[in-house]
């Protein structure tokens, strides 16, 4: 008997599950391209065969193609099977690590089963979503389980309800600061970076911090902090390594990260050592720099992420007697590992921890400045770039949300008057979300930042610790 685990399993490696009765369970591949099946029954949307799992976004009719292998006995209607719905979104819920998956209710979709002749092997079936402005905030799954002739196909229908917003682009930025602040020279809005502890809240928070008038997001980059750098002893390697907490991002981007790019906010991930003996001080030479590099680059392609923050802390030098320290070169290969293996990617530095300074240059002529996209300084602290960044892309004064947001004020003062360009604030509570305190006092900083208030629109999403 499978578990119901390995149901849902198949549903995420590239199989249709269909859930036929408690004991049976049969894999049923999704198509491979516009012109071909992988196995003889399937079920997929026709404008988009190849998706495993198709996303639909607004009211509307949708067209899926019902396929078997065998020609059907005698006419007849495909007809969708509604009776383990439930049970389908409890067990996707268990597999994701999440609790907030739900089903979509019979009353937003109605289902019509096209008609088949004696002999036929292929159908189409209508789908039509209808008042998604009902529904309330939130993810939702229609399992469509089909039955044509005797057979039963699967395809997993997801829908994601949010409040509105207007996304971030090259062409549709934040306004400017008001006022010059002495900056004639400013080109672009102020950044703001939020970092989010994901061992105990949820990144998509983020993500509901918006302008009042111009529903501009407020953060432009949001850092998941964070993925470890660890230390395989009998692979002699090092690997990035996402922790219980981070899992359900992990098995589900397109729900935790998607959401956040959709608004045009870059998402990377922090990654920290680990207590393990290595660190962004002790790569041996460069091609140990880019077998990591490649590692994150595997993770970066999984989870359609921006890039990457390097954060120096907690690597437990000496734990390892073929690691020695290797000084500023190993941190400048890490740097150039990254860039040539993610060119397209951001890299930024969360200024500490380290002792990089603008003179430091490896065997390329080239220094930390030229590999780096953007870095912020440790919280309260006042000065420019210690690696030599324009100010333009340095923050100074960064905060830590939990001594009180009321701080982001002094954050904003320092960085417009000294003409830097970004903001960054650590790890905002939950709870102050909740309570309304946060968009309050995030508003002080975004008056000044960009003459709007700042509210909180949509969906709060529990994290860990509001579990």
């Amino acid at each position: 008997m499978k578990t119901k685990l390995n149901i849902i399993a198949s549903i995420l490696v590239g199989a249709a599950v269909l859930y036929a009765c408690d004991k049976d369970k049969i894999e049923l591949a999704q198509p491979e391209s516009n012109t071909t099946v992988a196995q003889a029954n399937a079920l997929y949307y026709k404008n988009a065969p190849q998706q495993e799992v198709t996303t639909l976004t607004a009211d509307g009719d949708y067209t899926f193609v019902v396929k078997i292998g065998k020609g059907a006995a005698e006419a007849g209607n495909a007809t969708l099977i509604s009776g383990t719905m439930d049970k389908i979104v409890k067990d996707y819920n268990v597999f994701k690590g999440a609790k907030d998956y739900m089903l979509l209710p019979a009353a937003n979709y109605t289902f019509q089963g096209g008609a088949y002749a004696q002999g036929a092997t292929e159908t189409e079936a209508k789908l039509t979503i209808k008042n998604l402005s009902t529904l309330e905030y939130g993810d939702y799954l229609l399992p469509l389980k089909i039955e044509m002739a005797g057979n039963q196909v699967f395809h997993m229908v997801k829908l994601h309800k949010d409040a509105e917003f207007s996304p971030l682009s090259e062409t549709s930025k934040k306004p400017m600061p008001s006022g010059s602040y002495n900056c004639p020279d400013r080109k672009e809005p102020m950044k703001m970076v939020a970092y989010v502890e994901t061992n105990d809240w949820d990144i998509r928070n983020m993500g509901q911090f918006i302008l009042k008038d111009s529903k501009k997001p407020i953060f432009d980059i949001v850092v998941l902090f964070a993925a470890n750098m660890n230390y395989d002893l009998k692979k002699g390697k090092r690997y990035l390594f996402f922790n219980d907490k981070l899992q359900p991002i992990v098995n589900d981007p397109e729900k935790y990260i998607k959401p956040l790019k959709d608004r045009g906010i870059k998402v990377i991930v922090d990654i920290l050592p680990n207590h393990q003996g290595v660190g962004y001080y002790n790569f041996q030479n460069y091609e140990e720099a880019l077998d990591f590099a490649r590692d994150c680059k595997k993770h970066a392609d999984k989870l359609g992420i921006d890039g990457f923050d390097i954060d120096e802390e907690y690597a437990g030098y000496g734990k390892l007697d073929n690691k020695p320290i290797k000084g500023n070169e190993s941190v400048l290969w890490f740097m150039r590992a990254m860039k040539e293996v993610m060119p397209d990617k951001l890299l930024t530095l969360y200024d500490y921890g380290h002792n990089l300074s603008s003179q430091d240059i490896d065997e390329k002529g080239k220094g930390a400045k030229d590999y780096l996209d953007y870095s912020w300084a440790n919280y309260w602290e006042v000065h420019g770039s210690s690696v030599g960044l324009p100010n333009e892309k340095y923050g100074q004064y960064s905060i830590e949300a939990n001594y009180g947001t009321s701080y982001t004020t002094y954050s904003a003062d320092y960085n417009l008057e000294g003409c830097y360009g970004l903001v960054m604030i650590f790890n905002i509570n939950g709870n102050s979300i909740k309570s309304g305190r946060t968009a309050r006092e995030l508003s002080v900083a975004t008056r000044k930042l960009y003459g709007e208030e700042c509210i909180f629109s949509g969906k709060y999403h529990k994290g860990p610790k509001d579990n």
